[in-house]
């Protein structure tokens, strides 16, 4: 399952147009209602919703986040390193809306060692993630192969692999178990490093499954 990730709002027709059915609405990036938003999305359409820090006060970002939740976002994504007076009560909150919680880390660095990618996937799940997030920046092979080998963990993860090396990461995680990937909206329109465009991973897709 391919996640388009939109950062601006003149993104969404086009998006809407290409036929994706599932999209990362980067609420920080796009600054709109996210009502105004929802009211554009087809019937029955997946949403992840993603607020970074750092664009609104706190309190804001909690209020945005669920008003999504209650407008019917598929998954909310919630940083690790929340502090718990914000992300516990979104725990909840998504507990009754029946949102699924992604809690995430993000290194824009490096890719840590085995055992510290083990016991951050852990402490997403710990949290209260109904999945795990790990995206990390990516400088060899030897990288790549601790990332995939998550997947053999148990637990519902998506695990990416920064920059271009990364790439094999995104297109091989839906193959793994991974419970989706992400594309950005064209070439050049990239929410993270290595982001393939939806029309490059979807002719991807289409080589290795008519194989």
């Amino acid at each position: 399952m391919i996640c388009v990730s939109i950062s601006r709002w003149q993104q969404l027709e086009q998006v809407l147009a290409s036929g994706a059915g599932f999209l990362e609405l980067r609420l920080d990036l796009i600054r709109k209602d996210p009502a105004h938003i929802f009211s554009r999305l087809k019937e029955g359409m997946k949403t992840l919703v993603t607020c970074r820090p750092e664009v609104y006060r706190e309190t804001e970002r909690l209020d945005l986040l669920k008003t999504s939740m209650d407008l019917g976002a598929t998954y909310v994504d919630l940083e690790l390193e929340s502090a718990a007076e914000f992300l516990d009560p979104l725990v909840a909150h998504a507990r009754r809306c029946g949102t699924k919680l992604i809690v995430s880390h993000h290194n824009f660095e490096r890719t840590p060692k085995a055992e510290t990618l083990e016991d951050l996937l852990k402490s997403c799940y710990e949290r209260g993630g109904d999945l795990a997030k790990i995206a990390v920046q990516v400088h060899s092979l030897d990288d790549v192969n601790r990332l995939l080998r998550l997947y053999s963990l148990p637990g519902r993860k998506v695990i990416l692999g920064m920059g271009a090396l990364g790439r094999i990461t995104r297109v091989m995680g839906p193959y793994l178990g991974a419970e989706f990937t992400f594309a950005a909206p064209g070439e050049g329109e990239e929410t993270a490093p290595g982001q393939l465009s939806y029309k490059q991973l979807k002719e991807i897709y289409n080589v290795i499954d008519a194989s």
